[in-house]
């Protein structure tokens, strides 16, 4: 093989592991920072130029959502949701966005758009059927005020073990009993989906 051609290969062969490692290096430490409520200074680990440069764009969109809801910063989180949501992304990806903007805007009680983000879900060929039916039932809860799976969801939060599924549940029990009038259990349920929802999002940050 050619001397040009080997010290090329070596080249490039250095660059995706300096790459690599600028990656996971700029990873950890937005982790770091993001996990402590150091949110800002987050945002500036992503700024770096070697950040840039090896994170993915839709990754950069990402954990900068994760940062600006976090701050409840709603119009940047907002902004970046939205530019997530309209990237040419894989038909799987897509349909896993939808999904949180779907449900970060059930959040917002912004019931255009939930209705706008249910209805593409719906086309999205890669979205699962039970997805398809949750954010359903969660809208229906949400915006059309229904509070009938009150006991069938406290049965199913009492087994259930993943945090972020106890999250939404806690939500969507909130939500029932808010429709229903009884701001007690309302209350209680708001308060376990406030403390949940900082655990799962410090685990979305590394996902």
């Amino acid at each position: 093989m050619h001397p040009g051609v080997i010290a090329f290969i070596v080249l490039v062969v250095a660059y995706f592991a300096a790459s690599e490692g600028f990656r996971h290096y700029y990873e950890a430490k937005y982790q770091g920072f993001f996990e402590t409520g150091h949110y800002k200074e987050a945002i500036e680990a992503l700024n770096k130029i070697p950040a840039r440069v090896t994170l993915t764009t839709y990754r950069q969109y990402y954990l900068r959502f994760l940062c600006y809801q976090a701050m409840d910063d709603e119009e940047m989180a907002t902004r970046m949701i939205e530019l997530l949501v309209r990237m040419r992304n894989s038909a799987k990806r897509q349909a896993q966005t939808v999904v949180v903007a779907f449900n970060y805007f059930t959040q917002l009680g912004n019931k255009e758009r939930c209705k706008e983000l249910l209805a593409q879900l719906k086309t999205c060929k890669a979205a699962e059927k039970a997805v398809i039916q949750d954010c359903q039932l969660t809208y229906d809860i949400v915006f059309s005020k229904k509070h009938g799976y009150i006991d069938q969801m406290e049965q199913l939060l009492k087994k259930e073990k993943n945090p972020a599924l106890q999250g939404k549940l806690c939500f969507l029990l909130w939500k029932q009993y808010a429709n229903k009038g009884d701001k007690t259990h309302a209350k209680q349920y708001k308060r376990r989906f406030d403390e949940l929802t900082k655990t799962n999002t410090n685990q979305q940050a590394v996902a």
